[in-house]
């Protein structure tokens, strides 16, 4: 049947053409099967992206949450609700994928649990607003409760007021069982002791009343509160443990595929492998059958995909001429193949090396989420004693009035050989030095409202470092030398001078603090553009930058302490001896209030570089001509209304006044100085902001002007200068003068707003 050589070259002709589909029919699985493997690696990468994209959406639900709370951020409900949303997208979108039972079942899990925590949160949200309210309502009965008290002048109901008092701050601070019943023993005995008294009114029985009603509610409100902040953390807990499930899985998979992708390419190559050898013991069982113009080529193509078979699939078939159209045929299409096995195959190359890199990735997220997790407790500590700090500094403004102003008065009556004016000037510098203890404590609130101007550090430094408080650094550390660099290009900022100042003095102090012997403080200046945000102690954003640049070759500060070196009080000096602690505090917020950061760079025995960065300005500087004398500020007789609650303060200032040519008339409220003035008219209203009880300047200046169209009016306040202050001053207000003034200070601005 195959003598003839027709027949047999047909039967071999018959048996290359099975043995070439049969290598093709391989060829192809291997290209599906590589193909596979590439959609199946997309596929989990994307997927690891939803988990990630998931655990991160939390936190910042999470970080919206406190936003919320603090009242910082007016779209932060709407931030949080936007992100609840997205979450819930993706919780849809992973729910349509085919994924295993136990991640099917958590995903379900995590859906149920954010709606739980939205509903909770919401009501939570609730639930505080009117705690709020009721704590507003009390407040009031309480007050109307002690003005009551002390305007019946019985002393016997003084001590059981105090023992309100007591009670009723500790139930504020924590809204305890213990506490709650025993406030409510308290208010009864007080009640009782009350009711036994002369004292008796029909109003204190109903504020008394209202005052129980309020507290049993605010005590169930608490309970409430109490009961969601639980379930909020319980669910907030489970929803982290789900996320990390659900990122054990997500490992779990990526590694999995990882390997079956890497079991594929074994198969396929063993597959090639499997289809080289096929090949070979083909051709050698044929090749007898075939002369030169065949055995040659065919032999050529053993060799290559041999080579193929090693790792060379950049291999190709050459050299068809001169064959038949059969094997240039065949060429072409095992180079196309070829083709596409090089291009499948650096594809699974580039998708395995994006794995590795979004590994990578996913370790680097954790770091900065603890980073950010870390800055967020900073701030909300440091929030929070600067609030406390805030609190007792304008308590103590109303205490410092008198201490700084009555030697003023007393100076402006002595003779300058007075046997007491030396005692009076000692009671003037201690009150003095109060006073800046107290600007250094509104500075750490960040209370103080900075007036802003064009600056040159460079000139800013001169002064200081010719300044009598240098002068007194270098005695202090006379084995300390200071040395200046100072860029002579450097740009203008906006800020103010004094903060500034007392910023380089805290600065340059702890510097020489730190230096044990002998060493030195090198200050310098730059300018710097940073076109990228910087990963530093406190993150810097773009923009433009005057550096101030101090450091020194001392002890350094260990890791531990640089975490919370710009805490208030925080110090490892001796309190009292070598510092009040609110140094570097007082750093911090000057930084702040000017849109600034700080970068520090320290360590045990290394030495410490502090870096404040300021925003330029753009604006000429102008000078200023300070001199004044007593002529600039005496009146000439006009008529001034002074309304203020506390009587010492209106003491004070009519004392003031009246000794540099002025006429007073005092009133203790708002609602008095309404009446006044319908009746009688002033040259100008010397306005404290805030009065309780009663109505504030801002209402009372409003009433007045409807009386009075454009009166004139000087507003006081121990506190910033508030919004309310600015919204009084629209409405046709003057200068504002911070408490505790000077009789130059009080004078200078009444005299300028009687001028106008």
């Amino acid at each position: 049947m195959l003598r003839s050589i027709n027949s047999k070259f047909y039967a071999v002709t018959l048996l290359l053409a099975v043995s070439f589909a049969i290598g093709y029919g391989i060829l192809i699985y291997f290209l599906h099967q590589q193909t596979q493997s590439v959609t199946l690696a997309r596929d989990t990468i994307s997927l690891e992206r939803r988990f990630s994209e998931l655990n991160t959406l939390f936190h910042e639900v999470r970080f919206w949450e406190r936003v919320i709370f603090s009242q910082k951020n007016p779209d932060a409900e709407m931030q949080f609700g936007s992100i609840i949303e997205q979450i819930r997208n993706i919780l849809d979108t992973l729910s349509e994928r085919v994924l295993d039972a136990n991640t099917n079942h958590t995903l379900k899990r995590i859906k149920v649990g954010i709606d739980q925590y939205e509903n909770n949160f919401n009501r939570l949200i609730q639930l505080k607003t009117k705690q709020s309210l009721l704590i507003t309502r009390m407040e009031m009965n309480y007050r109307s409760m002690v003005s009551i008290i002390l305007n019946s002048n019985d002393a016997e109901l003084l001590k059981p007021l105090f023992n309100l008092t007591h009670f009723l701050i500790a139930y504020r601070s924590s809204r305890g069982v213990s506490r709650y019943q025993a406030l409510k023993l308290v208010i009864n005995s007080f009640e009782r002791k009350f009711l036994a008294t002369e004292a008796s009114d029909v109003r204190m029985k109903g504020y008394l009343q209202s005052f129980k009603e309020i507290l049993d509610e605010d005590h169930g409100l608490e309970g409430e509160i109490i009961t969601i902040n639980e379930a909020v953390e319980n669910l907030s807990v489970q929803l982290n443990d789900h996320f990390a499930i659900i990122k054990t899985s997500s490992k779990a998979l990526l590694s999995a595929k990882f390997e079956e992708t890497t079991a594929i390419k074994k198969e396929l190559q063993g597959i090639l492998l499997i289809a080289a050898v096929f090949g070979i013991t083909t051709l050698m069982v044929i090749i007898w059958f075939l002369d030169k113009n065949i055995i040659s080529p065919i032999r050529s193509m053993a060799s290559l995909m041999q080579k193929v078979e090693a790792g060379s699939i950049g291999m190709r078939f050459q050299n068809m001429a001169g064959y038949s159209d059969e094997i240039v045929q065949l060429g072409f299409s095992f180079n196309n193949m070829l083709n596409s096995l090089e291009s499948n195959s650096r594809k699974l190359i580039d998708y395995q090396q994006e794995l590795e890199k979004k590994i990578d990735e996913i370790s680097e997220q954790e770091l900065e989420s603890q980073r950010l997790t870390a800055r967020l407790q900073r701030a909300q500590k440091m929030e929070s004693l600067g609030l406390l700090a805030g609190g007792v500094a304008h308590d103590l403004n109303n205490v410092l009035s008198g201490i700084v102003g009555i030697p003023d008065l007393l100076l402006f009556d002595l003779p300058t050989d007075s046997q007491i004016r030396k005692s009076v000037l000692m009671i003037q510098e201690a009150g003095n030095r109060a006073v800046a203890i107290v600007q250094d404590l509104l500075t750490v609130a960040r209370g103080v409202a900075i007036a802003k101007e064009p600056i040159d550090l460079n000139h800013l430094i001169d002064d200081f470092l010719k300044s009598p408080e240098f002068r007194q650094l270098k005695t202090s550390y006379p084995n300390v030398s200071i040395k200046t660099e100072l860029d002579p290009e450097l740009l203008d900022i906006a800020g103010s001078h004094i903060h500034i100042k007392k910023v380089l003095m805290n600065l340059i102090l702890n510097a020489m603090e730190a230096i044990d012997i002998q060493g030195v403080v090198n200050l310098s200046t730059t300018n710097r553009y940073i076109d990228r945000p910087l990963k530093k102690y406190d993150d810097v954003n773009i923009g433009e930058y005057a550096v101030i640049s101090v450091s020194d070759d001392g002890k350094g500060i260990s890791h531990k302490d640089l975490e919370r070196i710009f805490e208030p009080f925080y110090t490892k000096k001796i309190m009292g001896r070598s510092g009040t602690g609110l140094g570097l505090a007082i750093v911090w917020n000057v930084l702040l209030d000017h849109d600034g950061y700080i970068d520090v760079k320290s360590g045990p025995n290394d030495g410490t570089v502090f870096e404040l960065y300021f925003p330029i300005t753009r604006e000429a500087i102008t000078g200023k001509n300070l001199s004044l004398s007593i002529d600039d500020y005496f009146g000439n007789g006009e008529t001034i209304l002074i309304i203020d609650d506390v009587e010492s303060q209106r003491e004070i200032s009519s004392d003031m006044l009246n000794k540099i040519g002025y006429h007073t008339v005092s009133v203790s409220s708002g609602e008095d100085a309404v009446e006044y003035m319908k009746n009688h008219s002033v040259d100008l209203l010397l306005l404290d902001m805030i009065m309780d009880p009663g109505i504030d300047g801002r209402e009372t200046y409003k009433r007045i002007i409807e009386i009075h169209p454009n009166q004139k009016a000087v507003i006081v306040s121990g506190y910033a200068e508030t919004e309310a202050v600015k919204k009084t001053q629209n409405l046709g207000a003057g200068n504002f003068v911070k408490k505790p003034f000077t009789i130059e200070k009080i004078g200078l601005a009444v005299k300028q707003e009687l001028n106008k």
